[in-house]
C-alpha cells in the first residue's frame, strides 16, 4: 500500500527541508503494523521543526479497513489539502517486512 505527503517548511525554522520548500514522501509499506510508527515519527518531525502536513494520502485501494481505522487513529492533526503546492523534492521509500529495514527507514526519515 501507498501513504503520501507533503511537509512544507512555511515556519522559517531551519531544518532538513529548506525554508519555503515543500517536500513530499511517498512510503511503500508491506506491514500495515508500520503505519503507527510512521505516523508518530511523522508527528515529532513536524513538531519538532515545524513544519506543515500538506496532502496526506492513503492508497484505499490496498489496504484494509483495520489498517485506515490504525491510520485515522495515530494521525488526528489537521491537514491541509493544496494540490497546487510546488515540490521542491520527492523521497519515495519502500519498507521491509524485516524489521531492521523498517528501522533504517525509519531513521531516514528523521
Amino acid at each position: 500500500m501507498k501513504v503520501s505527503y507533503v511537509l512544507w517548511n512555511k515556519s522559517g525554522v531551519e531544518s532538513e527541508i529548506p525554508m519555503g520548500q515543500a517536500w513530499k514522501w511517498i512510503l511503500h509499506i508491506e506491514d500495515e503494523i508500520e503505519i503507527h510508527l510512521i505516523f508518530e515519527n511523522l508527528k515529532k518531525k513536524i513538531a519538532d521543526n515545524k513544519l506543515t502536513l500538506l496532502n496526506l494520502q492513503i492508497d484505499q485501494q490496498c489496504c484494509s479497513d483495520e489498517f485506515l481505522n490504525r491510520a485515522c487513529a495515530a494521525y488526528k492533526d489537521p491537514v491541509i489539502y493544496d494540490e497546487f503546492m510546488p515540490v521542491a523534492r520527492i523521497i519515495s521509500t519502500h519498507t521491509e517486512t524485516d524489521s531492521r529495514e523498517s528501522r533504517s527507514v525509519m531513521e531516514r526519515m528523521n
